[in-house]
């Protein structure tokens, strides 16, 4: 088969982030893999302007496009547009659609078709920064302020936790850049992150805070993700299989099903859950195309199952040409 490989091109941007570039560890991973199971691999850097890549995507004459696009020219709405792009070419497509993609890049709105469907999610308002005023009514400290419409951590850090009302006036202004922000509860001290292939959910992974300094909150900060050997990198070990009961394990599994299901999720994806013990589950966060460097969750997860990451990436590929049913 011959697979291209639809990516950022973070490459053209000498001020692309940490976040945008950590990207190329799945490239890289992926051209390797591929090209060793015998399949031909094109790597396809993509710019905002589709018309500027879609003939070299063409061009490669792919029998699928495995997208690793989690933005394009810096901007995250950018994931969607590549999709859509794909589709419009009637190619297969690893991962979600561009509906569900579009849908899951806004918190808020997952938040919303979750608790229509009767699934925990912590307290949540939305502050939008046009006029609307402060949420003023807000009362569950400790809250988390974050961007509504970013992934990646971006624009979270050890202060976006707030435990007054005078903390939560003043991280709203220091994160307005990032507006629409998510105003949340801040629960549990213990994060379970649930990964899907089809409908199959892989071992269950804990991210234990135990070593972040005493002063940290329990959380996976902008830091954490993507400043190696930073305190908050330190201090996020990631554990898998987690040390789980097995009722609270298997309510995991089910949760994150069914908000997989909710969004409308295909291919591949990641739930993200808080516990607050002994039992309580929230859903935090869906997940769609999820990053799929070797050192990241997903394929932690596929390697606790036994899978090598080549096993994942043509698992992956299965899901495109099947389409990917949930």
């Amino acid at each position: 088969m011959n697979i291209a490989i639809l990516f950022d091109d973070v490459d053209a941007r000498p001020t692309a982030t940490p976040d945008e570039r950590g990207v190329m560890e799945a490239v890289h991973a992926a051209v390797s893999a591929l090209r060793s199971a015998g399949h031909g691999a094109e790597p396809v850097p993509a710019g905002p302007d589709p018309a500027a890549w879609i003939p070299r995507l063409e061009e490669a004459s792919p029998d699928a496009v495995l997208n690793l696009c989690e933005g394009l020219g810096g901007r995250s709405d950018g994931e969607v547009l590549a999709a859509r792009t794909v589709e419009a070419l009637g190619l297969p497509l690893t991962g979600s659609r561009s509906d569900t993609l579009d849908l899951a890049r806004r918190k808020d709105r997952v938040n919303e078709l979750l608790e229509a469907r009767g699934l925990p999610v912590p307290e949540w308002t939305l502050w939008e920064g046009n006029g609307a005023g402060r949420p003023t009514s807000w009362a569950s400290f400790p809250a988390i302020v974050k961007p509504a419409a970013e992934d990646g951590s971006v624009g979270i850090t050890q202060a976006s936790v707030v435990g007054s009302r005078q903390e939560l006036e003043r991280q709203l202004s220091a994160s307005a850049a990032f507006r629409p922000l998510l105003v949340q509860a801040f629960v549990g001290a213990r994060e379970i992150n649930v990964g899907i292939v089809g409908r199959e959910v892989l071992p269950l992974s804990e991210i234990v805070f135990g070593e972040l300094p005493p002063d940290h909150h329990p959380m996976v900060s902008y830091e954490a993700k993507w400043a190696p050997g930073s305190p908050e990198d330190r201090g996020t070990r990631p554990v898998c299989p987690a040390p789980l009961g097995a009722e609270v394990a298997a309510r995991a599994r089910e949760l994150a099903l069914e908000a997989w299901t909710a969004v409308g999720g295909t291919g591949y994806g990641r739930v993200d859950l808080r516990l607050t013990e002994p039992d309580t589950l929230h859903v935090l966060e869906v997940n769609p195309n999820p990053d799929l460097a070797p050192s990241a969750g997903l394929a932690r997860m596929a390697a606790a199952a036994g899978w090598s990451f080549g096993e994942l990436l043509s698992r992956i590929l299965e899901e495109a040409f099947t389409g990917g049913a949930a």
